[in-house]
């Protein structure tokens, strides 16, 4: 069975600081994205996470990166340069985060064995993990190690795949051909039920995105979102939205570690608050936008799904 979410259902998610909070209780989150190549999409998800409630964002760069090419600044450089209010962990930190994001922008190709054992660390700790582009195929296990011989507790998971990650993840667990309904975004039974197929070959919830995008964890029913705007098929959208669950968990690290179950909910929950920021962007004319305009909306889109007490 299907259950079908509006954007009135993310606002649970949605919390409000009170009195009480300060940085620390709304959320610490570890972002490890970008590369030299894609120094940009750190820059995407760290505003993004910034502008969806996130009361402290950890940016740890990636180790034994390449040169930048082209005259381009470092991922740090270039998030430093946007958010100055980033905290930086030093590489190969894990310092206790709530959260972490890893994966955008970065391309397993060129990836060192030091950055990919700090991921699989990462993936084997008790802190929740977004799991996003060039991370996917760590993360496709049951379980990570840091090395041979080692126990794991694989942390708590939603890997955020389009179309064409979740065949390659697909083909990846044995499952066969991938399914011929991941070309039509209208095919929702069968892409929920190709979504919870694959969740439960990986121990681990999916979140598809698409136009409407679809999450399951394993043994629950798949949960999809209202139709969003087709303004947000451009470069970019995915790493913002990967920035706003970023947020989103950390907010939630305690509820999901105790029920990993809750991962399906915050996904939607973050594609409804990544749609309203791209409606927004785009305005009453629905003009064109940049996965820069959706990320500077966020924090509007958050002010109109979010309660007040």
């Amino acid at each position: 069975m299907i259950v079908e979410r509006s954007p009135a259902d993310a606002a649970r998610w949605l919390r409000r600081p009170g009195a009480r909070d300060d940085k620390y209780r709304r959320g610490v989150l570890g972002v490890r994205t970008g590369s030299a190549q894609f120094p940009g999409a750190a820059v995407l998800g760290v505003l993004a996470a910034w502008r969806s409630g996130v009361g402290l964002l950890r940016y740890v760069p990636t180790i034994d990166n390449a040169p930048a090419p082209a005259g381009l600044p470092s991922p740090a450089a270039a998030v430093l340069a946007a958010a100055p209010e980033t905290v930086f962990g030093e590489a190969g930190s894990a310092r206790a985060c709530d959260a972490w994001l890893i994966g955008s922008g970065t391309d397993p190709g060129t990836r060192s064995p030091a950055e990919t054992d700090a991921l699989r660390a990462l993936l084997a700790g008790d802190a929740p993990v977004v799991v996003d582009a060039g991370a996917l195929a760590l993360a496709a296990t049951r379980r990570c190690t840091t090395a041979p011989g080692q126990p794991a507790a694989a942390a708590p998971r939603i890997l955020t795949p389009h179309a064409g990650e979740f065949a390659r993840l697909w083909r990846a667990c044995e499952l066969g051909e991938p399914p011929a309904a991941l070309a039509d975004p209208d095919a929702i039974d069968a892409r929920a039920a190709a979504t919870l197929r694959l969740a439960e070959a990986l121990d681990a919830t999916v979140l598809l995105k698409g136009s409407r995008t679809i999450a399951a964890a394993p043994g629950g029913a798949p949960l999809v979102s209202a139709r969003a705007t087709p303004w947000l098929a451009t470069a970019g959208t995915g790493d913002v939205l990967a920035g706003a669950l970023g947020a989103l968990l950390a907010g939630h690290a305690a509820e999901v570690r105790a029920d990993p179950a809750l991962l399906a909910e915050l996904g939607i929950a973050a594609a409804h608050l990544h749609d309203r920021a791209a409606r927004l962007a785009s305005g009453p004319a629905e003009r064109p936008i940049t996965a820069g305009d959706v990320a500077r909306a966020l924090g509007d889109a958050f002010a109109e799904l979010a309660p007040r007490a």
